[in-house]
Parts: C-alpha cells; sequence; structure tokens
C-alpha cells in the first residue's frame, strides 16, 4: 500500500488549508514540490467534509493554534532557505566551472542575502546604537574664528575685553560640560524573545 505524500507532508494543514479554500491544485504542487495528482487524491480520499468544515469554521484560531502555526511556518522558511542556500552554492560552482565569473558573483550575492534572512529568522544580530556628544567650542574652525574676532577687535580695546570675557565665560562652561560628561553611552539590544 503506497503512503499518501501529502499526509506525510510537513506541511499538510497548510496544502489542506489551501484545497479548503479552493486553490488550484497546480499551484499547491509547485508551491510544496508535490504532483497535483497527489494532491488532487489526497483531497478526495484523505480530506473528509468534516475536516473541510472544521477549517472553514476556524476564522479565528485560538492563540495556541497561531504560536504552533507561527512555529510550523518558521521551521518550513528555515527548511527552504537552507535548501535554496544549497541549489545557490551548487549554481555558484557550476557558474565558476564554466567560467561565468559575473553568473557566478550574482549567485554569491544571492548566498549572501540567504544567510542575512537566515540570521534575522534565527535572531543571530545584535544592534548596536552609540551615542557621542562633541563640543564646538573645541574644533578648528571655532578657534580660528575666536582668533579672527580678536584680531579684529584689536583697534578697539574695550570691545575686545568684552568679547574676549564672554568667550571665556563660554569656553569655561564648555570645558566644565566636558570634564563632568559620562563616558559615551552604548546599548547592545537584541529583539525581545515573546516567549521570555
Amino acid at each position: 500500500m503506497r503512503v499518501c505524500k501529502v499526509c506525510s507532508h510537513e506541511r499538510r494543514h497548510s496544502i489542506e488549508i489551501g484545497l479548503t479554500h479552493g486553490v488550484p491544485v497546480r499551484t499547491l504542487g509547485a508551491r510544496f514540490g508535490l504532483k497535483p495528482s497527489t494532491i488532487y487524491r489526497h483531497g478526495k480520499l484523505h480530506l473528509p467534509p468534516q475536516t473541510r468544515a472544521a477549517i472553514l469554521a476556524a476564522l479565528k484560531p485560538s492563540e495556541i493554534d497561531l504560536e504552533a502555526l507561527q512555529r510550523s511556518e518558521s521551521e518550513g522558511l528555515l527548511a527552504q532557505l537552507v535548501a535554496q542556500r544549497a541549489r545557490l552554492q551548487q549554481m555558484s560552482e557550476l557558474a565558476l566551472e564554466m567560467g561565468d565569473v559575473r553568473a557566478a558573483n550574482g549567485t554569491e550575492a544571492r548566498i549572501t542575502d540567504n544567510l542575512r534572512l537566515v540570521g534575522q529568522l534565527l535572531d543571530q544580530f545584535t544592534i548596536r546604537h552609540e551615542v557621542t556628544h562633541k563640543s564646538v567650542l573645541v574644533s578648528a574652525d571655532y578657534l580660528q574664528l575666536r582668533q579672527v574676532l580678536l584680531v579684529a577687535l584689536k583697534p578697539h580695546p574695550e570691545a575686545m575685553r568684552e568679547v574676549a570675557r564672554a568667550l571665556h565665560a563660554l569656553e569655561s562652561d564648555a570645558a566644565k560640560q566636558i570634564s563632568e560628561a559620562k563616558p559615551a553611552l552604548i546599548i547592545d539590544a537584541k529583539p525581545e524573545d515573546d516567549a521570555a
């Protein structure tokens, strides 16, 4: 006796949802790597009206169902990405053997994209933020402007003293803020785990 390939398929529930909602068997076959006749036969022999009714009635699945669906979809996505990467690596090697460097480079770029998606799916990336503060009063441009102002005001000693006093007060406040400043704050963050 032959085993039904849909019944033993890891994405059986998705196939049955598609059948129940009238997705063409050809489309489902292409999506899940099965022959349309196999899916058709499963729908006729192994998907009774009670199951179809239950699928149609499940307009709002429970939270537990959603978690299971999300988990199975994530596992399916990961499996598809791993299989895709294997195919891409074969294509890259074939392109190199044939001397097609452009195709090999393009394939390697797709492999990198694939790895990035897998890393995101598995929460392998850390987001890093760094906050720094820099005072304009210690920049070379400010020091040059200060010197030009004081030289221009030299013929006017009283105005020069007032400007120099104001600049000195500004610089003293800046120096005090710099010396009291806390070290740069670095935040390493990982997306929160919903299960925690």
